[in-house]
């Protein structure tokens, strides 16, 4: 087989053996099938499934069937990986090689292997300059992830690369109104999420962490949230 055709045979079992290791957990929550067909399908969200469901001491144990079946899932996604990082080798100007291989180490819990997995599909893609904006917000959004839900400048300057290119775009958006709660900047955060929110799609499946966000600081901040106003993120310089 071609190295193209592996790859793409890689992904689509990488795709499938991710969904089964987020699909059963949620379907134990009694999550419906479209929301989470939507989970799985996301990268970003098959991390936050992953890290929210699976191995969770309040959820009950699971059949000694359904360990073996997992962590038989687990080895094969540990295998995909070892050979991505094979090919790779060979090719490290794959860009979709690389990106294969950040979601193998998402499955398997491999925090900081996924953000250095998406830091070399962005240099693989032309740099922060010209990689696109779904690329660099999930690349930030992994570096978030690996330092603990800080957000890291590294991971800032992915978000506001990925503004640049996609102005708008609500991961990049969301991240740089958390780095402003972070930063201390409660009011600005609630700008900026409300912005988000207006812009929002009815059904975005988003939307609801964002109107948790929302609520949370209405609460902090008292009278003074009703004069806060939406915002949309300021326009960065390519330079910062």
């Amino acid at each position: 087989m071609s190295g193209e055709l592996w790859l793409w045979a890689a992904a689509g079992a990488l795709a499938a053996g991710a969904a089964v290791l987020v699909l059963r957990p949620l379907a134990r929550t009694g999550m419906g099938a479209l929301p989470a067909a939507l989970l799985a399908a996301a990268p970003a969200a098959l991390a936050f499934a992953l890290y929210l469901w699976i191995g969770r001491p309040d959820l009950p144990d699971m059949p000694l069937g359904e360990r073996g079946a997992e962590a038989a899932q687990h080895a094969e996604l540990l295998r995909l990986a070892t050979r991505l990082e094979a090919h790779l080798e060979t090719s490290p100007d794959d860009a979709r090689g690389w990106r294969v291989l950040a979601g193998a180490w998402r499955g398997l819990g491999r925090v900081e292997e996924t953000a250095d997995a998406l830091a070399r599909a962005v240099q693989a893609e032309g740099g922060p300059h010209a990689a696109p904006a779904g690329l660099l917000a999930d690349y930030g959004e992994a570096q978030v992830t690996a330092s603990g839900n800080l957000v890291t400048p590294e991971a800032l300057a992915a978000f506001r690369a990925a503004l640049r290119q996609e102005a708008g775009h609500p991961k990049a958006w969301h991240y740089l109104a958390l780095e402003r709660q972070q930063s201390g900047d409660e009011a600005g955060a609630l700008a900026l999420w409300r912005g988000l929110e207006a812009t929002a799609a009815p059904d975005a499946p988003w939307l609801g962490a964002v109107r948790s966000r929302i609520d949370a600081l209405v609460q902090r901040l008292g009278p003074a949230a009703a004069g806060i106003a939406p915002a949309a993120p300021r326009p960065a310089s390519p330079d910062g």
